[in-house]
Parts: structure tokens; C-alpha cells; sequence
């Protein structure tokens, strides 16, 4: 496993407006697909901080770990999420998967290609979608992810590649992802 750090991601999304958000970290399904999924080491370091390993089920490329969610209400949460304040427990040591959103990496709808795509769930990625900072933003996420460390990552961890979701825009073809996993995780 390379034990290189990701690189920093800088987050567009003001943390006030996320604290006054109610789509993130929230699911309809205890069973959720979109829980967040952890790379081993991420876990590693989440445990590390006291977590519950418990909190964790293998995911179907051996590597990786999503994080089971509690109810919460009506709905599920992620198990780091503070529903009363809107903040998350490891915030910086959060895994890839929460880091980018609203970017969600996912096989496009025919399974052909991996893609890169923007969740118009998330209020500000829909109301700043077309602005100049966050299409400058896009270009730095696309190479963020195309970037060694992060594809090498996630062509080991390749749970982190989601399904199609018809509520993502998508902006980019993820082509280094591409040859080995098409097959691998049908």
C-alpha cells in the first residue's frame, strides 16, 4: 500500500453554508450505497483517533470499508456526524470520499467509463455550478483525482467508484481509471 498523504484538496464549499445544509451525511437507507466508503489506511486512521472498528464492513475490492450509518429520526446518519451542530467528528482526517464531495467519482450509466461528476443535491454546487470559481474549482478537482497518488488510490480502493446518479452533473472521463476496472468490479 503507498503510504504517500493525498495532497490537499481545498474545500469551495464555505463551512457555514455546510453547517446549514441538511443533505450531507444524512441517507433514507441504513444500507445506503452512498454511506462513505474509507481507503484501509484511512480507517487506520480513524481508528487511530478511537473510533470503533465495528463501525466498518469490507467492501467488495478487499481494500477498502464503508461506514455503517445509525438512525437518527427518520433517516440514517454516518456515525461521525453531529446532527445538532452539522459537524463531523474527524473533519481532518476525513476520508477521500467526504472530502470531495460534492464530486462524486462513478461509473457512468452504461458502465463504460469511470467519471467525475458534480452532485446537484448539494445546494451550493447547484447555485454556483455555472460561476467562474467554481468551474476553475472543477479543473483543480479533475486534476486533483487524475493526480498519481489519489488514481493509484483509487484503482486499489475501487469500492470509492460509485454507481450512476442521475442527480450528477458530469464533468469529466476519469481515462487512467479506465482499463482494469471496468471488468474487476462489475
Amino acid at each position: 500500500m503507498n503510504n504517500t498523504a493525498y495532497p490537499k484538496l481545498y474545500q469551495i464549499i464555505p463551512s457555514e453554508v455546510c453547517f446549514s445544509c441538511d443533505v450531507c451525511c444524512r441517507f433514507l437507507e441504513v444500507d445506503s450505497p452512498l454511506a462513505p466508503v474509507f481507503t484501509d489506511r484511512e480507517k487506520a486512521r480513524v481508528v487511530a483517533a478511537g473510533a470503533d472498528p465495528g463501525l466498518f464492513r469490507l467492501q467488495a475490492d478487499g481494500q477498502s470499508a464503508q461506514v455503517q450509518l445509525k438512525p437518527h429520526d427518520d433517516f440514517y446518519i454516518c456515525p461521525f456526524f453531529e446532527p445538532e451542530t452539522s459537524r463531523c467528528t474527524i473533519y481532518p482526517i476525513r476520508p477521500l470520499d467526504c472530502q470531495l464531495y460534492p464530486f462524486a467519482i462513478m461509473f457512468s450509466e452504461d458502465r463504460r467509463e469511470v467519471v467525475l461528476g458534480v452532485d446537484m443535491l448539494c445546494p451550493f454546487g447547484e447555485a454556483h455550478f455555472e460561476t467562474e470559481s467554481f468551474q476553475q474549482h472543477i479543473r483543480e478537482v479533475i486534476d486533483y483525482v487524475e493526480s498519481e497518488t489519489v488514481t493509484e488510490q483509487i484503482a486499489t480502493n475501487w469500492s470509492l467508484i460509485g454507481d450512476y446518479q442521475d442527480t450528477v452533473i458530469i464533468v469529466h472521463t476519469l481515462t487512467e481509471l479506465i482499463p482494469n476496472l471496468i471488468d474487476d468490479s462489475s
